[in-house]
């Protein structure tokens, strides 16, 4: 049997052999060109730093062999099957689909160079592999294999050696620049160097011109992922250095620096020059920007309308400062700067020549009068052109034709450059377009306001003609209601145009605010002491507009209730009214609050101190409505009936109520059932956008109280209150402006009540100064007596008394008639309007304009002079006359120097945080005090009459010497000897020479926390 296997195969061989020899040469090429095992024909990899590909092609084409059909006889092949191998991520449906080669085609290499180009450009993997194999099924059959490597998946992107700019401001670049560079993203090379490009230029934009930026990846074990880590050099800070110009006559140096908003330096600016203070960092694009926008702008807005503003000259330098501005502490450090010199060609100045108004479209006029147009134009024929006052004229003309429907008026300036003359000549083509009509409003996302309380605000209605003003003042009407977010007339608004019809469908978008406002505020007041308060609000009562509003303060020394109620449409007509009621208990103890807001303990005489509650308890009926229909201006008239009773506990509070002529009444009457009944007729405008949060617009109130019409309290008080909100630094910051003003008099005999009267200091008029704090300072005389005491067996216990009648003037805080503060504000928003920084200034002053307000009633000053109407038949009949035999008395009281009209002024920064939820303003602030009273305020001297102490003319050391030759006083007459010259000791150290003192101390700074704001 071996022998006979071992035949058969010799005989096989041979067979083979001969089958070889008789195949022709061409063919046996072929085959053995297709016949190997295995076989890679393309390779290519990438280098995922640089990105660079290398590519391998290892089967090269015989000559004609891909072009020329091959000839019969020849043996063809097949493709048996397609595998792809290494593939995780991406599915093998999705390779397959992208390759042209299928099973069951005719082997063709060129074919499949197209499928290993076609894998390649899916940018899917880093390495790639075509191999081919025979198949082991069918001789004729080969078998394709991709072999593929994927790119790795970026699992983190760090940032190393990066101080200057913050991750989420490189995450918002990329965002702004489209990288596509992200966290879970494909390896890319392009994009990485994309996102190198976008980092060193916002690295640039932050002042590292010469930053260097090195893409590096750190592979994760056990994974196809990466970390991305982008090695970031920032290398010296680049400021702005000197700025020189050339060429420049029209303009300083001062001016066109002033006029680069972006490189110009930090500086005080003074009239006459700059305080440079810190230098700006130096970006090229903002620079051009400054060259075109601020210097060419500037030219050409005072006529240089040809100027020339050439490339700037760069030059790098190094430069040393102080670190943190203090060189003996942190020493010195290096930097770089870049001085720049701008070439200037100013050119002629050029005037305002004609003006043209016509249509774009040759055969339709214009809708408005040319004459109109023209008059609307800000510059005259002969003034010096400007391109901003041009281009201001085209927003106008754009607001012009808005209130007529032209919602897309498009305006097209032609200038006409006369040399010779030294004029332009200019031609306004209006491409007026269609006029629209207003076809539906609809609203979308009141979810608690009802649309009617909405479109009741409206200036515009269904059918009218669209006008584009009253639409922007609906807004402002809806702003005001503070029911929603804050709403943009172009952003919320959702215009749908029907060109055919001519129509508008208006959709207007709104978020709804928290329609429930609760705050809590405490704190520690000189007024109120520490207290703890709570407000309940309610703005849009169950989606109607309705205000309910309830407020309770319980402290030390105050105890306030407070519930109104408002509606703003009353039976649907734009006719707000409301009601309040109210009660309240007040006390008033000066001392006390006097060291809550010195801030120490305060020495003062107790006979000169206040001390006193004040109850009362009233209500307000107001009634509001528009001057015309849908107006900022509003006629109101409020009523209000309040009833008052104090409740004194010293003299000196006693005195201030019975004494001076406030009522008809005097004596303890005076200080029980103080009835105001006041009627008030008021003006008012109001376009100021948000009542909290407040950024453009201004208010204005005028009111005139009238008390008379019942109870027993006639005054009339005039109060003035402006406002004014405007926005700059491109509607980020915000400018405001207060003014109010008030004077209160009496009439019919009747002076203002004291607790009627102005005063001023705290967070609502001027923050550095504590509530009530500033009034005028004067002096209520009193009747008391001084006791002396002397030895005599024949009194009890061997010392004898009596009293001596005194006048003495107790000094107190009557307040003012007028008053008058102004408060400036830049506000800063930091997150919105959630969180603001404002920096403030407030000023104000308040006193007596009519001082004869100030004085005794015609009883209590008789009680004080003549003895048959002086309580216990004793008084000072001569405290009339003028010193030293008198006191100089009169009914009218006097002011303490430096107290009357004072000017207060409070400077300084505050925090202000308002809550969504709450809605209400936190804020706390700390304020340095300019011009603050900060000294001793002391009473006139005691004063007793002379004929009880006078003596002879020429007697030593006489308190008061007597008028009349031989002519002695009383107590001298009766006491001589040693008991006089004790008396007499006593009374001028004790009594007469010792009038009792105010320690009047304002703090020089204050730093409180309070839940308001001042306007």
């Amino acid at each position: 049997m071996p022998s006979e296997g071992f035949a058969a195969r010799v005989t096989q061989v041979v067979a083979l052999a001969f089958l070889f020899a008789s195949v022709p040469r061409g063919f046996a090429n072929d085959n053995r060109a297709g016949a190997s095992s295995k076989k890679v024909l393309l390779s290519a990899s990438l280098d995922l730093i640089t990105g660079k590909e290398m590519v391998e092609d290892s089967a090269p084409t015989p000559p004609q062999a891909a072009a020329a059909p091959q000839q019969s006889g020849q043996r063809r092949f097949v493709i048996d099957g397609i595998e792809f191998i290494g593939n995780r991520r991406v599915r093998t449906d999705t390779l397959q689909a992208r390759i042209f080669s299928r099973k069951g085609d005719p082997y063709n290499e060129e074919t499949l160079r197209r499928d290993f180009q076609a894998l390649w450009n899916t940018q899917f993997f880093e390495d790639v592999k075509l191999r081919v194999e025979d198949s082991a099924k069918n001789p004729n059959g080969k078998i394709i294999i991709f072999e593929v490597k994927e790119r790795p998946q970026i699992r983190r992107i760090r940032y190393d050696g990066n101080h200057s700019i913050s991750e989420s401001d490189i995450l918002d670049r990329f965002k702004e620049r489209k990288v596509g560079l992200s966290v879970e993203s494909q390896f890319d090379p392009t994009k990485i160097k994309k996102a190198e490009v976008v980092l060193k230029e916002l690295l640039g934009e932050h002042g590292r011109q010469f930053a260097n930026v090195t893409p590096q990846y750190e592979r994760i074990a056990s994974s196809n992922a990466v970390i991305l880590v982008f090695k970031i050099e920032e290398g010296p800070k680049v400021k702005v250095g000197k700025i020189k110009f050339k060429g420049n006559h029209a303009f300083s140096d001062r001016k066109l620096i002033r006029a680069m908003r972006h490189d110009r330096p930090y500086a005080i600016p003074l009239y006459f020059m700059n305080i440079p203070v810190l230098t700006k960092t130096y970006d090229r694009e903002k620079l051009s920007e400054d060259l075109e926008v601020g210097i060419r702008g500037l030219y050409r807005d005072n006529g240089y309308f040809k100027v020339s503003v050439g490339e700037p000259i760069l030059e790098n330098v190094d430069t040393t400062h102080a670190r943190l501005g203090v060189p003996l502490i942190t020493g010195r450090g290096h930097g770089k700067a870049v001085n720049i010199t701008i070439p200037i060609e100013e050119g002629e100045r050029f005037r305002m020549g004609t003006l043209k108004i016509v249509s774009s479209d040759p055969d339709k006029a214009l809708s408005l009068k040319v004459d109109a147009l023209k008059a609307a134009f800000p510059l005259k024929q002969g003034d010096i052109f400007s391109t901003e006052k041009v281009r201001k004229a085209l927003e106008t003309y754009g607001k012009i034709y808005g209130e007529y429907g032209f919602i897309d008026f498009t305006p097209e300036p032609d200038t006409e450059v006369d040399d010779a003359n030294k004029v332009i000549n200019l031609t306004l083509r209006f491409d007026e377009q269609k006029q629209y009509y207003v076809h539906r409003i609809d609203f979308s996302g009141n979810t608690t306001t009802r649309d009617k309380v909405i479109r009741r605000e409206l200036m515009i209605d269904e059918g009218q003609l669209f006008n584009k003003r009253l639409w922007e003042l609906s807004i402002l009407r809806l702003n005001q209601l503070d029911y929603f977010d804050k709403i943009e007339a172009d952003k919320a608004a959702e215009i749908k145009r029907n060109s055919k019809a001519g129509t508008v469908d208006i959709t207007l978008k709104l978020k709804e605010k928290g329609k429930q406002s609760i705050g809590l505020q405490g704190g520690v007041s000189g007024l109120a002491g520490s207290f703890i308060g709570l407000t309940y609000q309610t703005n849009n009562f169950l989606g109607l507009g309705e205000t309910l509003t309830f407020s309770a303060q319980f402290g030390s020394l105050t105890r306030t209730f407070m519930f109104g109620f408002t509606e703003p449409y009353l039976f649907d007509r734009p006719i707000s009214t409301g009601f309040t009621v109210f009660s309240s208990r007040y006390n008033f103890d000066q001392a006390r609050q006097e060291s809550i807001l010195f801030q120490q303990q305060v020495s003062i005489n107790p006979q000169y101190v206040q001390n006193y509650v004040q109850n009362s308890t009233g209500f307000t009926v107001f009634a509001q409505y528009p001057l015309r229909k849908l107006s900022f201006a509003r006629f109101g008239l409020n009523y209000g009936l309040t009833r008052t009773n104090i409740k004194s506990f010293n003299t000196a509070s006693t005195l201030l109520f019975e004494s001076l002529q406030f009522r008809s009444l005097t004596g303890p009457s005076a200080l029980n059932g103080i009835v105001s009944s006041t009627i008030t007729p008021s003006i008012s405008y109001n376009t100021i956008d948000n009542p909290i949060n407040s950024t453009r617009g201004k208010s204005f109130y005028y009111s005139v109280g009238v008390s008379g019409l019942g109870g027993n309290v006639k005054t009339i008080t005039n109060v003035v209150d402006m406002k004014y909100f405007h926005p700059i630094n491109k509607h980020r910051n915000v400018i405001g402006l207060h003014f109010s003003a008030a004077h209160t008099m009496g009439y019919a005999g009747q002076e203002v009540p004291p607790f009627s009267r102005f005063y001023m200091g705290g967070e609502s008029d001027i923050r550095g100064y504590d509530i009530r704090a500033i009034s005028p300072v004067t002096f209520i005389p009193e009747q008391t007596n001084t006791t002396l005491q002397y030895h005599s067996s024949s009194c009890l216990g061997g010392i004898c008394s009596f009293n001596v009648p005194t006048l003495i003037y107790v000094a107190t805080l009557p307040g003012g008639d007028l008053q008058g503060f102004t408060n400036v504000e830049y506000r800063i928003p930091i997150v919105g309007n959630i969180v603001q920084t404002s920096l403030f200034l407030d000023t104000g002053t308040d006193g007596n304009l009519r001082r004869s307000a100030l004085q005794l009633n015609a009883d209590g000053f008789q009680s004080l002079i003549d003895p048959t109407k002086a309580i216990g038949g004793q008084a000072l009949p001569n405290a009339a006359l003028a010193p030293p035999l008198g006191s100089g008395l009169t009914r009218q009281l006097a002011i303490a120097p430096g107290t009357n009209f004072r000017w207060r002024g409070s400077t300084g920064i505050e925090f202000v945080v308002q809550l969504p939820i709450i809605q209400a303003p936190f804020r706390i602030y700390y304020a340095y005090n300019v011009h603050r009273l900060y000294q001793k305020v002391v009473a006139r001297p005691p004063y007793i009459d002379y004929t009880e102490i006078c003596e002879p003319a020429g007697t030593p050391n006489a308190l008061v010497t007597c008028p009349n030759p031989g002519q002695v006083g009383t107590l001298p007459a009766q006491f001589k000897g040693v008991v006089w010259d004790a008396w007499k000791q006593y009374l001028s150290q004790h009594v007469l020479n010792n009038p009792g003192a105010l320690n009047y101390f304002e703090p020089k700074t204050t730093f409180r926390f309070t839940v308001s704001r001042t306007f």
